[in-house]
This record gives C-alpha cells, structure tokens and sequence, in this order.
C-alpha cells in the first residue's frame, strides 16, 4: 500500500513538473515567436519529438518522461509551431473506431487534427507525413495507408486521401510525397 502510494506521488510529482515546463515554454516561445503558443503546443510538439525515441504510444506517455526544462527548450528550439497551430482537421469518420482513442470530454474538436510536421526526423512511413497525435497515427501521404508504431493498421479511402491531401497543400509549406497507385 505504501509503496503505491509513493509512486502515485512521484506520478503526480512528474506531471506536475511537465506543466510547469509547459507554461514556462508557452510564455517563452510566445514571447520569442510574438504568436499565441499555448500549452498543448507545447506539449504536442514534444511528443513529436520524442516519440520515437522514447517508444511513446500516445501524448500522455510524456508524464512518465523525466524531462527537464533545459532539455525541453533545446528540442524545442527549432520547432517550428505552425505546423501544430495550422493542424488538418477531417472528419474523424475515415478511421474505424476501434482503431481510434476516445477523447471526446477531453478536447473540444469536431474531428480529429492532423500535423505534418516539414522537418520531421524520421521520413516513415511517407516524406512528409501526417501525424494524429492524440490516437499516435501516422498516417502514409502517398498511398492513405495508416501505422501506429510502424505497424499497418488501416488503409484510408482514396478519396479520403485525397481530401486530406488538398487541405494540406492549403497549409503546408512544402511538397507532399507523390501519389501512388
């Protein structure tokens, strides 16, 4: 029973101490960038970089990171935020729900946000490619096929890729990977 409760302190000591990183990194980066950078960017934009190197499932998973705030602000010092701030947003409908995390008392969106982050260090499973971080799907630009810890999990529509491809091109400033057949 002690021990649980110990570690149940040290959970909420580390979650804690992540919030406090976050707003002390959203008052600095808003100051730095003069744009509102909230929070929750903050806190996505480290999960983007962070998660392959830490193996990290879905966003919460940075509670269990022991990340102090001068390692945060280098991560975080060539991010660029619009990729987060400027998300796709389609129709959570594409995705069976099975696949899916639940958040809808959580976040106040109508579907689901998608970032494609230009200068992402890993090129899988598409140069570039879209990230739906809260459910931690990646999703192929090319072909609509979708992964989650690089495993296949889904295949979209093509015209579903297709949609998400044309509300990119009117955000993203770069080029999206070809089509494939």
């Amino acid at each position: 029973m002690e021990k649980n409760q110990n570690e149940m302190e040290k959970a909420d000591s580390m979650i804690e101490e992540l919030d406090r990183i976050k707003e002390i990194l959203s008052i600095h980066y808003s100051k730095m960038y003069s744009k509102n950078i909230e929070k929750r960017h903050i806190f996505y934009a480290l999960f983007i970089l962070l998660e392959e190197k830490h193996n990290l499932e879905w966003p919460g998973n940075l509670w269990d990171i022991n990340l102090d705030l001068d390692d945060a602000k280098k991560l975080l010092n060539d991010f660029d935020f619009d990729i987060i701030i400027n998300g796709i947003e389609i129709d959570k409908d594409i995705f069976p729900k099975s696949i899916l995390v639940q958040y809808k008392a959580m976040f106040k969106a109508k579907g689901l946000i998608w970032i494609i982050n230009k200068y992402d260090p890993d090129p899988f499973p598409s140069n570039p490619h879209a990230h739906q971080l809260d459910n931690n799907i990646k999703l192929d630009l090319s072909n609509g096929k979708c992964y989650k810890k690089k495993v296949h999990i889904h295949t979209i529509t093509t015209k579903d890729l297709l949609k998400i491809r044309k509300r990119a091109s009117t955000v993203y400033k770069g080029e999206l990977p070809r089509l494939e057949k």
